[in-house]
């Protein structure tokens, strides 16, 4: 059960989409709007700009997780988990200006992330893949 600790109210300045690191939760604010946000968003909300109102609890760091490298990748395959990830992490972020107007993410910004080469049908399939990770983060 949740306690009033894992809850804090934060105030966006701007229009943002935050999802936590995770993928499990998400949340769109409008600009100016105060909304309770989970204490697993807490440090996505503030990295996007939102303004918690009062003391934020402090929470012990999660270890981060020890992944082995994948072997026998193809070429192919080490690009799309690579855009998927930079996808994620742009989502995650929330920064409108990482997306075009159509809402997709920005060639400019997914370089920033990411050391290949790589197509824009390539950064459209792993953004739609990301999309539905984060919208539907039950299915695996």
């Amino acid at each position: 059960m949740e306690s009033n600790n894992d809850i804090a109210n934060f105030t966006s300045p701007r229009q943002v989409r935050i999802v936590s690191q995770d993928g499990a939760r998400a949340m769109i604010f409008e600009a100016g709007e105060t909304r309770p946000v989970h204490k697993d968003l807490w440090s996505v909300a503030i990295a996007a700009g939102l303004m918690p109102e009062g003391q934020l609890e402090k929470k012990e760091p999660e270890p981060e997780p020890i992944e082995e490298p994948e072997k026998n990748l193809s070429t192919e395959a080490m690009v799309a988990e690579g855009l998927l990830d930079a996808c994620k992490t742009l989502i995650a972020r929330g920064n409108p200006n990482d997306f075009t107007q159509m809402g997709q993410p920005r060639t400019a910004a997914v370089k920033k992330l990411v050391d290949f080469e790589f197509t824009a049908n390539d950064v459209r399939r792993a953004f739609e893949q990301a999309m539905f990770e984060v919208e539907n983060p039950e299915v695996d």
